[in-house]
């Protein structure tokens, strides 16, 4: 290949690893390919150099070197074949063939590897004249002399590949990348992708659950603050709710460490209506910590990650650490459930289908059966429970194998002569087809009115039998109107039409004497259907018809609780609870009432700064903590 006059010529590609310095001499078509080193010990991934042009007169001066014994570069000794390099970045020392020069290269040291231009080698000797344009001797003539700009035949070369590459006669060929190395390179581009998307999710979350914590801990901080101008009496009752809500924020924190702070807090709310007199707002309330301990229940996986406690004591056949106290729902729904022992009997049976269609979704109908008729009730009571908890199972799980368990059991229990009523047993009796001789309830007469237990027994089993209007008209035929109450409120409760039942409440409600005792817990919960149903001037009378005051107000938050859980899209108004201004007429409802509304407004917005600021103000000052609560749990509930 020629250059004006002067004559060129490809080398042969020689060059060394710079990995490990293995010497490589190659074809030119090669130049710029990839290849794996064949030294075992190194295998590294290479590009070939591209050859090295090397004039005419280079070789001729070479060869004249040779002759008088003078090496050249391209003979030196094999330590001098390199370049002298030092890394800009690490400072380490190393050397490269010299026919890297003007080339980029990795610095070897291991912890660098950053990517360096090697310098030109500097070409210091003189041309000698007499080897210009010639390959004969010093003192010899051409033959024939060349004109300027001619090439003849004799100068021609064989094009290199390099050429051929620059001239853009063939394209550049790269080395194909295997399909494994292709799926690694991809997998590990995903993963670092998604552990930037991760760490960032992680921190942002972090920094949210940290905030929500710090709003707990300043609810906490407020109410230890102001309780004192509560009444006693509500001051424990606000500490029990607020104990309850920081427990079920701590528990589906779903943390070891976490689980073991709701269970402290539970029992600091336990604690706190232990103290309280024993009272119908207490009952209530301890009955919404009686629920909130069955979320404690977990699986088996969650037992075991120590998120969640078993449902049932150790048998014995696990092993202990030496001071380890271990906990089960069951030691626990029984220790809160005690709190209610002295509560109405009507009261108790509403909590007892509650806490029953509770544990049956968890999959622990047995619980149920088990360990409420012994822990709520006492032994007058105990056999009316049973089988309410029988036929709540029957109703919700007609395959179950507990009804007929428990209604064998009462058959052998009732085999004698029976003292005092038994409505709901002679309705289990009905439904499993237990034929007792007498009957425990008198046959339904055709008309007119029934006594108290004949109303009960065959209004619970018209409602089994699918038959909501004959229920209606036997609950209606009662002479009590107190039993009239109970017996509507039980088709509200298996019915399948609600709103007939509130239709026929106020005719009934008006005639109750005095509205005490049992029909109070009647009315809290005929309040909670109202308020499902959007009846909220019903709701109202309802609430004004209960005269407990703390229970009243307790109906009108939970009515609120209600209202909010059947219009879920709808930002609730915090006017909808009727806040007095003086503290000491504060009672647990208005709490109640108003959680719940900072909770689902929370919950909808997911703006936590927004909702701090709308409930800034919010008074009297005893009050505010349940704001900050509810907001925690709401961006929680997200």
């Amino acid at each position: 290949m020629s250059s004006g006059s002067r004559r060129y010529y490809d080398m042969a590609i020689v060059f060394s690893c710079p990995h490990c310095q293995e010497l490589y001499r190659l074809r030119d078509e090669l130049a710029g390919k990839q290849a794996k080193c064949k030294n075992p010990d190194c295998r590294q991934l290479i590009t070939i150099p591209h050859p090295v042009t090397v004039p005419e007169d280079a070789l001729e001066e070479a060869a004249l070197a040779a002759l008088t014994e003078q090496p050249t570069q391209a003979e030196a000794p094999p330590a001098e074949q390199v370049i002298a390099m030092t890394c800009t970045y690490c400072a380490h020392n190393f050397t490269v063939p010299l026919a890297m020069g003007g080339k980029n290269t990795l610095c070897p040291n291991p912890e660098c590897r950053q990517r360096l231009r090697v310098p030109e080698p500097k070409d210091t000797k003189a041309e000698d004249w007499r080897q210009a344009k010639t390959k004969l001797p010093s003192l010899a003539k051409e033959a024939q002399q060349k004109l300027e700009g001619v090439q003849d035949a004799g100068d021609t070369r064989m094009v290199s590949g390099k050429a051929l590459q620059e001239a853009g006669a063939i394209e550049v060929e790269y080395e194909p990348r295997p399909l494994k190395q292709k799926i690694l390179f991809g997998l590990l581009s995903a993963a670092a992708l998604g552990s930037i998307v991760f760490g960032v999710v992680y921190w942002m979350r972090s920094g949210q659950q940290e905030e929500e914590d710090r709003l707990m801990a300043e609810a906490r901080q407020e109410l230890d603050q102001t309780r004192n101008e509560l009444l006693p009496t509500e001051a424990g009752f606000y500490s029990a709710l607020l104990n309850a809500a920081a427990a079920e924020y701590a528990l589906r924190k779903n943390n070891p460490e976490m689980l073991k702070q709701a269970h402290e807090l539970l029992g600091n709310a336990r604690d706190e209506l232990r103290k309280a007199p024993v009272g119908p707002c207490r009952n209530v309330i301890g009955g919404e910590l009686a629920l909130l301990v069955i979320a404690f229940g977990g699986t088996e996986d969650q037992v075991r990650e120590q998120i969640r406690l078993r449902w049932q004591p150790e048998t014995g056949n696990q092993i202990v650490r030496v001071n380890e106290k271990t906990v089960a729902v069951h030691t626990e729904l029984r220790q809160t459930l005690a709190l209610l022992s002295a509560a109405d009997f009507e009261f108790k049976l509403t909590l007892t289908r509650r806490l029953t269609r509770e544990l049956m979704s968890k999959g622990q109908a047995a619980l149920a059966a088990e360990l409420i008729p012994l822990a709520l009730f006492n032994d007058g009571e105990r056999d009316e429970a049973r089988a309410t908890i029988a036929l709540e199972i029957y109703r919700l799980d007609k395959a179950s194998a507990l009804p007929r368990e428990i209604a064998e059991e009462l058959k052998n229990q009732f085999a004698g002569n029976v003292k005092g009523s038994y409505p709901t047993v002679h309705t289990l009796f009905t439904v499993m087809g237990i034929d007792r001789k007498p009957p425990l309830i008198p046959p339904l007469p055709p008309t007119g009115p029934v006594n108290d237990a004949t109303c009960l027994a065959y209004v619970g089993n018209r409602l089994l039998e699918g038959k909501m209007d004959e229920a209606l008209q036997v609950a209606q035929r009662a002479q009590r109107s107190d039993i009239r109450l109970k017996a509507l409120l039980l088709c509200g409760e298996w019915g399948s039409n609600p709103a007939a039942v509130l239709d026929a409440v106020p005719a009934v409600l008006g005639a109750i004497p005095g509205r005490r005792d049992g029909s109070q817990a009647h009315i809290l919960r005929l309040v909670q259907f109202a308020a499902v149903a959007g009846r909220h001037d019903l709701t109202s009378t309802l609430c004004n018809a209960i005269n407990d005051d703390s229970l009243r107000e307790w109906a009108r938050g939970e009515a609120v609780r209600q209202r909010i859980a059947a219009s879920a899209e709808a930002k609730a108004d915090p006017k909808w609870v009727e806040v007095p201004e003086i503290a000491e007429k504060l009672r647990a409802g208005h709490a109640w009432g108003l959680l719940w509304v900072a909770r689902h407004n929370a919950k909808l917005s997911g703006n936590r700064a927004e909702e701090k600021e709308v409930t800034a103000d919010w008074k009297p000052a005893p009050i505010h903590p349940f704001a900050l609560a509810g907001i925690a749990l709401g961006l929680q509930d997200r």
